[in-house]
This record gives structure tokens, C-alpha cells and sequence, in this order.
């Protein structure tokens, strides 16, 4: 494969994981302002799970990543979890979030 055609698709990664974790952030810092409101839908319970399972996959991509230990054993990949409606690796938090959100109205 050509080099060039690499660093290309290299560079478009970082590209694009940075500006996921520009969104991530974004959202956070507007999620934190509702907190501080004292806004009643940051304390649902299928909202604090999705912030439990966030927080768990960043602390997991940020131990390996920054310093360089092991990805965290996914606890929704265990047996015990086989019925959660959210355990699916191929969907990310923003698109778990938008099917719970979806289901219930």
C-alpha cells in the first residue's frame, strides 16, 4: 500500500477522533450547566446509566491511551449483562443515548 495513501488516512483518524472528543467535551460541559441548575432530567435513571457507561469507556480508552495500560474488561460483555438493551459495541454512547431517548416517547 502506498505511504502517502497511510499518513492520509492516519492523519484523517486523528482528524476525526479529535473531533469526537471536541463533541464529547462540548456535550459535558452543557450537561455539567444543567447540573448546576438543578435540572430533574440529569438525575432519570436511564440518563445516570448512560453517564455510568460514558464515564466507563473514557476511563478505559484514557488509561490506555495516556498511559499506556490495559483497556478495562467491558462488563457489558459478560453473560450477566445478555439482556441489556445497551450492551451492543457497534453503537456508540451518542447513538445509545438517541434510541433510549427514541423508545420513550
Amino acid at each position: 500500500m502506498d505511504e502517502n495513501y497511510e499518513d492520509h488516512n492516519a492523519k484523517k483518524d486523528h482528524e476525526m477522533v479529535q473531533q469526537q472528543l471536541s463533541n464529547v467535551k462540548a456535550n459535558v460541559e452543557q450537561l455539567l450547566e444543567q447540573c448546576g441548575c438543578g435540572s430533574p432530567r440529569v438525575i432519570e435513571a436511564w440518563v445516570q446509566s448512560k453517564v455510568t457507561l460514558a464515564n466507563d469507556y473514557l476511563d478505559s480508552v484514557h488509561s490506555y491511551v495516556v498511559n499506556g495500560g490495559p483497556m478495562k474488561k467491558d462488563k457489558y460483555k459478560d453473560d450477566k449483562y445478555k439482556d441489556d438493551k445497551y450492551k451492543d459495541d457497534k453503537d456508540d454512547f451518542a447513538t445509545a443515548v438517541e434510541k433510549s431517548v427514541a423508545s420513550k416517547y
